[in-house]
């Protein structure tokens, strides 16, 4: 799948001929406002239903947020757009004002990039007084922020912290320093998951310093080697964001010798980290499941528009969220690491074969 698709203009109808051929696509075939059952579901107005997703960044792991959602699109039958953001706060502002004057958009799902940045909950509340159904995915606003967003649907980004907490100390039991790389270190998603990873290690792994690389995959890996030359003693690399664990992967297995002294942890199945993790040369990684929330987007954002509460109920137990889910990857069954949510890479390769993906 191509990695940049940021600034696509149009909008992508996805299953729409098999709606009109009648042939069937999930619930896209069903009778909306009393219309016969070859017409597109549409909100309360009459119009299509045309739904809009806004990136945090331009990694990879979108594609499989992107998966999810084209499947939700052509299964739901509604037309869908991502939009990618490179990274920053004010990018992600630009697109979700781009999206208010957006007439025929009707629904928004944003991964938000920095929990507490005004500007970006200002923008989403815009969206709502326009009214657009706004949500959360992967990454949430902050809780003063709540109101910005009628849900999040996403990862428990602390529960997947202490996952990941766990993990270190089961294989590094004596704990030790811990360098940690992340794009952007203010994001919720971020901080929740640094949170509670230190949390499931517990008090023997000792912080030594977050390195931010604002989404810039070089000085990705250049902030691996300065944490490598600044803290010779540092036991455990931890990377939060799915690009930082290729990058971390490759500037420790430099060193052999080096490597064998430290415990990789990261986040997510970014496409390049596969084969680092049949390496061995990431110890864990703690994987979201990124296509479900591209698909449970789409089915809660039709849900909201057209006021379908039973489905929301269904969506939202708690009204509020819909907890994805992690599952804990491992180079092989001679890992330590136990659990029902533990899966070798092998075993991880043949689920993302079954969805036509490459990562998660």
């Amino acid at each position: 799948m191509p990695t940049v698709r940021q600034q696509r203009r149009g909008w992508s109808w996805v299953c729409w001929t098999a709606i009109v051929a009648a042939a069937g696509c999930g619930d896209a075939g069903s009778t909306s406002a009393g219309g016969p059952s070859n017409v597109a579901p549409t909100q309360p107005g009459g119009d299509p239903i045309k739904l809009l997703f806004i990136t945090n960044s331009n990694a990879d792991w979108w594609n499989a947020v992107e998966k999810g959602m084209f499947d939700g699109g052509r299964d739901f039958g509604v037309a869908v757009e991502m939009r990618r953001n490179e990274g920053t706060t004010a990018g992600q502002i630009r697109l979700l004002e781009d999206a208010l004057s957006l007439r025929d958009v009707d629904g928004i799902a944003v991964s938000v990039i920095e929990a507490e940045a005004p500007g970006v909950a200002d923008a989403m509340r815009e969206l709502q007084k326009a009214g657009k159904v706004v949500i959360a995915i992967d990454s949430d606003t902050a809780p003063e922020f709540a109101d910005a967003r009628s849900a999040y649907i996403g990862t428990n980004n602390i529960a997947a912290g202490i996952a990941a907490g766990r993990a270190a100390a089961t294989l590094r039991p004596e704990g030790g320093k811990v360098c940690v790389f992340v794009g952007i270190s203010s994001a919720a998603n971020a901080r929740e998951r640094k949170l509670g990873f230190f949390q499931g290690a517990g008090d023997r792994f000792v912080e030594a310093e977050t390195f931010d690389d604002g989404g810039d995959k070089a000085r990705a890996s250049s902030n691996v080697d300065t944490a490598l030359t600044k803290y010779p003693d540092v036991g455990c690399l931890l990377g939060l964001w799915s690009y930082n664990a290729p990058r971390i992967a490759d500037q420790a297995a430099a060193d052999p010798a080096r490597r064998q002294k430290l415990t990789i942890v990261t986040f997510d199945l970014d496409e390049l980290a596969v084969g680092h993790l049949e390496r061995g040369n990431i110890d864990v990684t703690v994987c979201q499941n990124p296509y479900e929330m591209g698909y449970q987007g789409v089915k809660l954002l039709k849900a909201l528009i057209q006021k379908d509460e039973a489905t929301v109920a269904e969506i939202l137990p708690d009204g509020k969220t819909r907890d994805t889910g992690v599952r804990i990857i491992v180079p092989s069954a001679d890992s330590p690491i136990r659990g029902d949510n533990v899966l070798t890479i092998e075993e991880m390769k043949t689920w993302l074969e079954s969805k036509g993906l490459k990562s998660s």
